[in-house]
C-alpha cells in the first residue's frame, strides 16, 4: 500500500488498512468505501425495517460500527458481508427494542427508489414485506434484493444453508399467499 494516487482501484482489504493512516488517507479511504456500498446496504436496511427514520439511523451506526472495527485491526478483505452483518445486527436490536409490530394497512414505506414509492404496487409489496418475521424477511431481502448467494447468506446470518433456504422458499409463498387478492384485483 506504497500508493493512495487511485482509492477507486483499492482493494477491500486496502482501503480498511488506509482507515488507520494519517486523517487526509483515512477520510479518502472512508469516501471510496461509502460509495461502493451505501446504496446497497441503505436498500437492504430500509427493506428489512420498512421504515426510513429508523433505516437512516441503523446505517450511520452500521458505518460507525465497521469504521470501529477496522480502526481496531479487524483484518476484512471482504467489506460488504460485514457491513451486512453488523446491519443484520443492528436491525435485529431495533426489532427487539422496538417489538416491531407493523399492521398492514398501517405501512407505507415503500422498499423501492423514489419515483416508484409513489405506486400502489410498490406499496403492496413493502406491506406484504413488513408482514414477514424478521429471519425470513432478512433472507428474502439478502437474496431477492441484494443478489447474494445462498451460501453467503448462511455465513453473514449463521444459520445453516438448509435453513437459509427454507426460510427464502418460506418467504416466497407467505408473499405468494398475501399478494394474490391484489394481483386479481389488477386483471
Amino acid at each position: 500500500m506504497e500508493s493512495f494516487d487511485n482509492f477507486g482501484q483499492m482493494s477491500d482489504f486496502e482501503l480498511c488498512q488506509a482507515l488507520t493512516s494519517r486523517k487526509e488517507i483515512a477520510e479518502l479511504a472512508f469516501t471510496e468505501i461509502y460509495n461502493r456500498y451505501s446504496q446497497m446496504l441503505f436498500a437492504f436496511i430500509l427493506r428489512i425495517l420498512g421504515n426510513r427514520t429508523d433505516a437512516k439511523d441503523v446505517f450511520q451506526e452500521t458505518f460507525l460500527k465497521f469504521y470501529s472495527s477496522c480502526v481496531g485491526g479487524a483484518k476484512v478483505t471482504n467489506i460488504l458481508p460485514l457491513l451486512l452483518k453488523i446491519a443484520r445486527n443492528l436491525c435485529l436490536n431495533r426489532f427487539r427494542d422496538k417489538k416491531m409490530i407493523v399492521p398492514f394497512e398501517d405501512n407505507r414505506t415503500s422498499v423501492f427508489d423514489e419515483e416508484l414509492e409513489r405506486s400502489e404496487t410498490s406499496q403492496i409489496i413493502a406491506n406484504a414485506l413488513a408482514l414477514l418475521d424478521f429471519p425470513v424477511r432478512e433472507i428474502f431481502v439478502l437474496h431477492h434484493y441484494q443478489s447474494l448467494t445462498f451460501a453467503e447468506i448462511a455465513e453473514i446470518t449463521g444459520e445453516s444453508l438448509a435453513t437459509v433456504k427454507t426460510r427464502y422458499y418460506r418467504a416466497k409463498e407467505k408473499l405468494r399467499n398475501y399478494l394474490i387478492p391484489f394481483l386479481r384485483n389488477e386483471k
